[in-house]
């Protein structure tokens, strides 16, 4: 417990390196600095691969106190084969967190997706001894070193109509998710636990559904003292060609979550721009609105403790290989441009921050 809370001080306190001259702009304030003003972290997804650019190497340490591992953390990357262990990459990168005074998450040990083929042929009580291994491995690995862990990633349907239908539910029934918790907290008593969730935070009926759904599965959780202690919102919002996308039922979800005694955690925030056919300037703006009318929403929240954008410049985001966009011209949903240069969102995450903080 005392190594993560020393983690913690380095992550809120050491961050001194200068921002990047003409790419994160000349004496513009760091978000992770910004954000610890109101007794928050701002984080970024990364990979190891990542950390061989010098330049955005700086820029990550002079914006942000904590990392993620965006892929080298999850069943395909660290246990390809049954028994068989790859840690080098997931180690660089905790490697380079803890030297640089970052904390770092952990990210994900039970999803169904990005899972070996062979995980998916066992069956019954071999699929749940593969989970325990898998767990009790990794966690006690890292065991004392990492602020929290994705435990159970993705587990609502869609359409919120129940637990999502995958061959951990077919397998080991509704159980799966507090075994894997429980699991979890056996390895590392001293690790924050999450469940991590998407599609939680708009205003549509199916979202509105999906968050009736998972506050039921939450509050089960808790009823039955289910070790739990945070809740992740993904966050991969989308910019819209139409009307202002709005998040007017997100706090008082926020707050049923907050009532639960849980922490609030913004895991893999980026603003999808596939769908504006509007020239880079435009498409900017109205990206910068989708983060400002989402951090309006969040920041109030008490709970909430920090905010992790799914990666800090645009040349390394998902969407360009998950959602491209028609036009043939790559997605803007992160806060630095693909040239490491500040953008629209930019400027308005750090106006968010400041009035959260009372910055001046």
């Amino acid at each position: 417990m005392r190594r993560r809370q020393l983690l913690m001080a380095l992550a809120l306190g050491a961050l001194s390196a200068p921002v990047l001259m003409g790419q994160a702009g000349s004496g513009a304030p760091a978000l992770n600095d910004l954000a610890r003003g109101a007794g928050r972290l701002w984080g970024a997804a990364v990979s190891s691969a990542q950390l061989d650019d010098p330049n955005l190497r700086r820029l990550l340490l002079a914006q942000v106190g904590l990392i993620v591992a965006e892929n080298e953390m999850k069943w395909e990357t660290l246990q390809p084969q049954p028994g068989v262990f790859r840690f080098t990459a997931a180690d660089r990168l905790l490697d380079f967190a803890e030297r640089h005074g970052l904390a770092m998450r952990g990210h994900t040990l039970v999803w169904h997706r990005q899972v070996p083929a062979w995980l998916r042929q066992l069956e019954g009580r071999a699929l749940e001894r593969a989970m325990a291994t898998h767990i009790q491995t990794v966690m006690g690995r890292y065991r004392g070193r990492l602020d929290s862990w994705d435990v159970v990633n993705e587990p609502i349907a869609d359409d919120g109509t129940g637990l999502r239908s995958s061959f951990w539910l077919d397998q080991l029934g509704e159980t799966y998710i507090a075994r894997a918790l429980e699991l979890a907290h056996a390895a590392d008593p001293s690790a924050r636990l999450v469940i991590n969730e998407y599609g939680l935070e708009g205003d549509a009926p199916k979202s509105a559904r999906k968050r009736q759904r998972f506050l039921a599965l939450l509050r089960d959780l808790r009823r039955r003292g289910v070790p739990l202690h945070a809740v992740g919102l993904q966050a991969h919002l989308h910019a819209h060609g139409g009307g202002p996308t709005t998040f007017d039922q997100l706090p008082a979800f926020l707050q049923a979550i907050a009532d639960l005694d849980l922490d609030i955690l913004i895991t893999e925030l980026d603003v999808n721009d596939r769908d504006l056919a509007a020239p880079v300037e435009t498409r900017d703006q109205k990206v910068a609105a989708v983060y400002g009318a989402f951090l309006e929403a969040v920041l109030p929240q008490p709970r909430l403790k920090q905010l992790v954008s799914w990666g800090l410049s645009d040349r390394d985001t998902w969407l360009n290989s998950a959602f491209p966009r028609a036009d043939g011209q790559p997605q803007r949903p992160l806060p630095f441009d693909a040239d490491l240069r500040r953008k629209a969102a930019t400027g308005v995450i750090e106006q968010s921050l400041r009035r959260s903080s009372g910055t001046p």
